[in-house]
Formats: structure tokens, sequence, C-alpha cells
């Protein structure tokens, strides 16, 4: 028998032993936890992103010209070259983790609760008291600058205006922003001292009826509330409301305006008032110093303490600023921020804000 032959090559036929495992499986000890630890990052980075806590962060803002912003009619101007400024803080959304973590490290920065600024309401709510407040502000500004230039306005007080409710008061259940207290228990109020007087004489958890222009549509109401002991004082009562008076005019003798922009709440009143009369006067009230001033203004010229008066400070040092005229009851905190980078100087009044200007 012929033997056969062939040219094909012998096949050898590997043992699974002595197969190579690939890359992967050679590295899959390894490669498993790695791959798990890149998921929980991921998934960690994300929740961080779209996690929102309840903070905001409460940051320096901006140093802001005042008369630039004031349009005058029916009297001379003379606008200065070194303007008084107003100061102004930002207050961000609800910050998502990564946002508070960044702010831990930020300086100059407050975190703050939310409700801390919104109460129980809403930052659309919030929005709109602080337009509000910046209207009556501007309103007080106008008068109490004209007054002091010598003008005679006439007014009047006709009723007390709801700002805001306190919370858990009952008072937050029944009376909204915007709404006018005329009267309690049928004894006519025109303003703060008629309020003052006729809650002298009750208690807390005493029943008392108010009259009330609601704000809404402007008609008479009336609606019985219980009053509440004061948190600062506990002899004293309250209704529970911030309010403000509202005060009638006649027609102005001079046509101001101004244009605060997104500018809002009422701490730049004492700006305001400043700003007004320097464009109204010849010469510079601020000796051609950058002088910035913050605080609340009422219709006697008093100046009010006002909040976050370390981040304005800091603003304030960031902007260039040789004088900043802060309220002195808030004075000590606004030191504490500024060190000898600018002079501060705290007011009580109007006429005092002018004398330190004439001082400096």
């Amino acid at each position: 028998m012929r033997d056969q032959s062939t040219t094909e090559p012998s096949r050898i036929l590997a043992s699974p032993q002595d197969r190579v495992p690939s890359w992967w499986r050679r590295n899959l000890a390894w490669l498993v936890p790695v791959a798990v630890l890149v998921a929980v990052l991921a998934i960690t980075a994300a929740v961080f992103s779209f996690w929102r806590t309840d903070q905001v962060a409460v940051r320096p803002g901006s140093v802001e010209p005042v008369p630039s912003r004031i349009t005058v009619s029916g009297a001379d101007v003379y606008p200065p070259e070194s303007e008084i400024a107003l100061v102004t803080v930002l207050v961000s959304q609800r910050l998502n983790i990564w946002q508070r973590i960044g702010a831990e490290f930020e300086s100059g920065v407050d975190i703050e609760p939310e409700q801390t600024f919104t109460g129980d309401g809403t930052r659309s709510e919030l929005r709109r008291l602080n337009e509000l407040r910046m209207e009556t502000s501007q309103h007080t500004a106008i008068l109490v600058a004209l007054e002091h230039l010598g003008y005679e306005i006439p007014r009047h007080a006709s009723g007390v205006i709801v700002a805001e409710t306190m919370s858990g008061a009952p008072a937050a259940d029944v009376l909204e922003r915007g709404d006018v207290i005329v009267g309690i228990d049928g004894v006519a109020v025109a303003d703060l001292k008629d309020v003052a007087e006729a809650l002298a004489v009750r208690s807390a958890g005493q029943t008392v009826v108010l009259d009330v222009e609601r704000a809404e549509d402007g008609t008479a109401e009336s609606m019985a509330l219980e009053l509440i002991v004061s948190p600062d004082d506990g002899n004293r009562v309250l209704i529970g409301v911030g309010a403000r008076e509202r005060t009638d005019i006649g027609e102005l003798p001079v046509g101001v305006t101004i244009d605060s922009g997104k500018i809002g709440g009422p701490s730049a009143g004492l700006a305001l008032t400043i700003g007004i009369i320097d464009l109204l006067t010849p010469g510079e009230l601020t000796g051609g110093r950058r002088v910035a001033a913050t605080g609340t203004i009422s219709f006697d010229g008093s100046v009010g303490a006002i909040g976050e008066v370390d981040q304005k400070a800091i603003a304030a040092v960031r902007a260039g600023v040789d004088l900043l005229l802060v309220p002195t009851s808030n004075l000590s905190v606004a030191l504490d921020h500024v060190g000898n980078d600018i002079e501060v100087v705290g007011v009580a009044s109007l006429q005092e804000a002018l004398n330190a200007l004439a001082e400096a």
C-alpha cells in the first residue's frame, strides 16, 4: 500500500490551559473597581450639579453713582464731577452643592438660608417687595432733599401701608402687602404714631377690628385681628406687620425722577437724598473725593440701619471709595470689614451726613 503524503502543515491543537487570555480578562481585577468608581463619581457630579440647597450666597455688589440716575425739571442743576454713590449686594439663587462648596473659599461671601430674605414668601414676592421698598425710598428721598433745600411741600399722612407681614402672626392670614390700615376699632389712624397710641392701651391676645383699604382694588373692608406680643419687648403689642406711612402731597415745586434700574430695597435712601441735594446745589458736596453712602432715610431725615453692611463695606473698598457713610448702628460691623483701607463714618441723620462731607 502506497504511503500518502500531504503538503499541509500539521495542525497542533493547544489545550485550554495553554491559551493566552485577552487584555480585558487579564486586567479584570482592577478594571471593575475603576469602572464602578467612575460611575459613582459621574453620578455624584450630576447630583451635586442639579441638587439645590436651601442656601444662597451674599456677595459684595457694585458702587453706583447717584446723580447721573436723577432727572430734574423746573430747577437749575449742577452735575457734580465726583458723584455720591450707593452700594449694592448680590444675592444668588439657591446654590447647588458645587457652588456651595466653592462659596466657602470665596472672599467676602456670606452663606445664608434663602428664607432669611424671602421669609415665607417666594423669590418673586421678594423682588416685588424690594421694588416697593425702593419706590418708597425714592419718594422719601425726594421730599427730604427738597425740604432740606428750603422748598415748602404740603403733605399729610392718610394711613399706614402694610409692607410685609410677620411669619406666623395672625396678620399674615388676613393682610397683604400694599393694604392700607386707616382705622382701628372705629378710630381713624393716619400715621404710625396713631397706630402706636391705639396699641398702647391694648394687650396681646386682644382682638381688634381694622379698617383696611385693600391693595388689589382699593375697596374698604373691616377685619378682626388678634394682637401679638413684640418679640423684642414683652411690654409692647403688635399688629404683626412691617409698615410705612401713606403720605399725600401736593404738586412738587421741582420734578425729580430717579432711575434705579434693577436695584431694589430701602438702603439707598441716604445716598439718593444726598445725590438730589448735590445735583441741585452749586459746587461739590463730596469735595472731589469718591464717596459712597448706605442707609435708609425717613421723612424726619433720620438714617436707619441696613442689612449686609459687611458686603457693602467690602464692595466700597474694592471700588476704591475714599469715604463710606453708614448708619451709626452699623458702624462697628463696617469698620471690622474695611480696616484702614477707607474712612468710614457713622451717621444718624441727613444733617450728620452732610456735616461729615463738609468736614472731609
